[in-house]
Formats: structure tokens, sequence, C-alpha cells
């Protein structure tokens, strides 16, 4: 069966009241629902993600479509480290340390949202609360738990150095301290004023070759502790990698010797000879060339373009470089000192004594001074080292809140309750075809209509109420006309 305009309109006619009553019923209840439901707040901040230079010029080399996917995955990146469970969770202790019901990590987590600004490096970081204070309250406390385990995961190698150097300083002061009183007692027992020519050329040998074993040393302990760092956060993260490249090998083996060879060089030329500027400039140009390498075989192995976890990588392969080259500096300079220890065993033995003394002490000093000048360059570095993140606009209170939206409720309510009360009168139409007047006999069986027969009881039954009605109506004019 076809329906058509007027068939429509008929309907409509028919049940226009049970169609008012839904749609009434309907906006009744989407506007109480509105009214009952807490409001909803949400604040907004914004950060700018930049890429890194130290991994961004060589990681993009091989990049053709420019920076715009690197920044993509930059914001993705950050976008999980914010919603990380460590992140969410010191911001919710932050943030709710005195109510007694704290929201768990799940529901914290569907009220922040991270929203990245089409072609730029902005990302938008919103975050709902039941109140306006709270909603800023939180966005900014989650902004500054974020930037604060970013600081944490790119500055832990330099911590772990800082670490290493701050407690050997303690220990090279006492040697220094015992270096000075022994030199000092020896020259009172002695009773000398001065060494001898000989004596302090060998000395002063001694302790350049000593002063270069002792930063070795401190370089070769520091890239192990950077090492350790490192390996430890990469098994954290995604477990052991591996470089396979022998183009790094190859640099790595070249490093080496070229260390050994500046090793060989310092004790007899100064550092503006040409050949020690040649061999630094030679040195300069294979480790540039290793982080090249290194970066690229990093880009090519890990399909993430995480930066915080190519920087591992990256910390991690060139401390292995590092040992490797101080491994052979170390070799190269114990064969240098046995050679002057053999020179020193020529002079007599008040002279030896007094040589041995005097390089203790020079080599005390020297340790202690590039200690204490690597652990002020640690702190600088610590404090100075830039951060890819930066606050464009802290979050602020906001003015309306964002649900429930009553206006739009109410209308989704009206319209819902239109289409169900026009649904209901159609399916009551068409599912009940019973016929109540002539116009049903005439819609549907398309005859005339000659005469009907009345409801005689029905009618009987209106008349008496209307009676009823009339002389409930004439009672109390009568009692007034009495009482006058």
């Amino acid at each position: 069966m076809t329906l058509d305009l007027a068939d429509i309109i008929r309907v409509i006619r028919k049940r226009v009241r049970l169609m008012v009553c839904i749609f009434l019923i309907a906006v009744f209840v989407a506007g109480v629902i509105s009214f009952l439901i807490p409001p909803t707040y949400e604040a907004e901040t914004t950060l700018r993600i930049k890429q890194p230079k130290d991994l961004a010029d060589s990681l993009l080399a091989d990049v053709p479509i420019g920076n715009t996917l690197v920044t993509q995955q930059l914001m993705s990146t950050y976008a999980e480290i914010l919603k990380s469970r460590t992140v969410v969770e010191d911001m919710i202790v932050k943030t709710q340390s005195g109510k007694s019901k704290k929201v768990r990590y799940e529901d914290m987590l569907d009220r922040i949202t991270t929203e990245p600004v089409k072609d730029t490096e902005i990302l938008k970081i919103k975050v709902q609360a039941g109140s306006p204070k709270e909603a800023k309250s939180g966005t900014n406390t989650l902004v500054d738990c974020f930037l604060a385990r970013l600081t944490t995961l790119v500055r832990s190698e330099d911590a772990a150095v800082g670490d290493f150097i701050g407690e050997r300083l303690i220990e090279a002061k006492q040697d220094l301290d015992r270096a000075e009183d022994a030199l000092e007692q020896f020259k009172r027992q002695q009773q000398i004023v001065a060494p001898e020519a000989e004596t302090q050329a060998l000395v002063d040998n001694l302790s350049k070759l000593n002063e270069l074993k002792a930063e070795n040393t401190v370089n070769l302990a520091a890239s192990r502790a950077r090492l350790e760092s490192a390996q430890k956060q990469i098994s954290q993260e995604k477990g052991e990698f591996i470089a396979d490249s022998p183009l790094i090998e190859q640099y790595k083996a070249k490093l080496a010797d070229l260390e050994v060879e500046l090793v060989s060089l310092l004790p007899n030329y100064t550092d503006k000879h040409p050949k020690v500027i040649a061999t630094r400039a030679e040195i300069e140009e294979t480790r540039n060339k290793l982080n090249t390498e290194i970066a690229r075989v990093i880009n090519a192995e890990t399909p993430s373009m995480n930066p915080i976890y190519q920087g591992l990588l990256q910390g991690k392969i060139q401390a292995e470089v590092e040992i490797a080259a101080a491994n052979a500096q170390t070799a190269a300079l114990n064969k240098i000192t046995t050679e002057g220890e053999e020179d020193l065993t020529k002079l007599p033995a008040k002279e030896q004594d007094l040589a041995r003394l005097m390089r203790d002490d020079s080599l005390a000093q020297d340790i202690y001074v590039m200690l204490a000048k690597r652990r002020e360059e640690a702190k600088i570095s610590e404090v100075m080292q830039p951060t890819d993140v930066q606050i464009v606009d802290r979050a602020v209170l906001p003015d309306k809140p964002i649900k429930p939206n009553k206006r739009m409720n109410i209308l989704m309510g009206a319209f819902l309750g239109l289409l169900a009360g026009s649904g209901l009168a159609f399916a009551l139409e068409y599912l009940y075809k019973t016929i109540n007047n002539g116009d049903d006999i005439d819609y549907y069986l398309d005859l005339p209509v000659l005469g009907n027969i009345p409801d005689f009881e029905q009618s009987a039954a209106m008349d008496q109420r209307r009676l009823r009605k009339q002389i409930g109506k004439l009672i109390p004019k009568n009692e007034k006309e009495e009482k006058a």
C-alpha cells in the first residue's frame, strides 16, 4: 500500500494528540536530564614540539617528503608519553592529594585529549574536570609532569656521569692531600729545596703522561656510566639493539688508531704543533662521519621515529666507541709510561724518590682540577640542556562548561520525540485497521455511507452528565435568591 500526501495529512490529523504528547514528554525528559547532569569544564594548553637538531639533520637525510612526517611522528610520540601511566599518575597524586577518593588512571585517561594542529609544530592538550579550577590545575600539572618526565629521560646519562664525577672528586681530594703531605715531609727530611734539572724534566714528562692517563681514566669511566644508563633505559623501552654496520666498525677502528697517535704526540709536542693540530682535525672528521653513520643505521633499523629511543640508541653506540678509543689510549699510555719509568730508574735513589713524590703530587693536582672542571661542566650541561618541548600558552579558567549542552540536548529530544511520535502514529494506523466512523468506511472500503446508527447508551449518558451540570449551576443561584 502506497502513501500519498493526503494519507500522511490524514494520519497526522487523526493522531495529532498522541504525537504532541510524545513530543512534549521527550522534550521534558531531555530538559530534566540536561539540568541534572553535573557540568564538565575543559581547560586547554598548547605546546610547541621542536625537532631535535642533533638527530634531525642526519635522520631526515633520506626522507624525500620533508619534515612533515617526522613532525607528525614526534607529535604522536610525545602524546603517548604525556598519556603514559608514569605521567598521569604523578599528575593525579599532585592534584588530588587532599581527596579521600582518587581518580583511577583509566578514568583520568578518558578526560585527557591531545590534538595536533595541522601543518604546525603545535600540540593542543585538553583536560576535563568537574570545576573550572580543577580543569585549569589538572591541565597545567599534567604538562609540568610531562616536561619533568622528558627531562628525566633526556638527562639520565648526564646525571649518571655527574654522580660518578662527584664521587671521584672526593677521592681525588684525599689523594691530593696525601701526596702533598708526603712530598713536603720528604723534602723536609732530606733538606731538599729544588730537584735537579734532569729530575725535573723527567717529572714533567711523567706528569704529563699521568695527566693524560688520568683524563683517559675519567673519560673511560664516564663513557661506561653513559653506556650502562643507556642500556638500562633501552631494555625498559624496547629491548636490546645491536648496530651491525661494517662502516661503523671501520670508523671505530680508525678513531682508536688516531687517538693512540695523538697520545704518542702529546708528550713530545705542544697543542699548537702542526702534527697535533692535524691529528685532532682528523679525529673530529672521523667522529662526524661515525655519528652520521650511526644515525643512518638507527633510522634504518628502527621503524619507529621515537626521538627519545633513537637518542638512547645513539648514545649507547657513541659510548661504545668512546670506550674502545679509551682502551686503545690506555694501552698506548701504559707503554709510554713504562719507558719513562725506566729512565727514572737511572737516577740516584734519592732523586728517584723525589721524582716519584713530585710526580704523584702533580698527578693528584691535575686529577683534582680536571674533575672539578668536569663536574662544573656537567652541572652547567644539566641546567642548560635544551628541551624540544616549549609551553606556548598555559591553561586558564574556562568560562563555561562544555557539557551538558542544554540547548542541543533539548533540540535533540524534540527531534527524537517528533520522530518517535510520528513513527508510533503511523504504526498504530497501519497495524490496527479498525473501522471507527464513516470516514474509515469511505477510505478503506470505498463505499458510500447512507446513514449510521447512533449509540443511544452513550447519548443517554452524555445527556445525563449535561443535565447534572445544568442543575449544579442552577442550585447555587436559587439559594442566593432565597437568602436575599
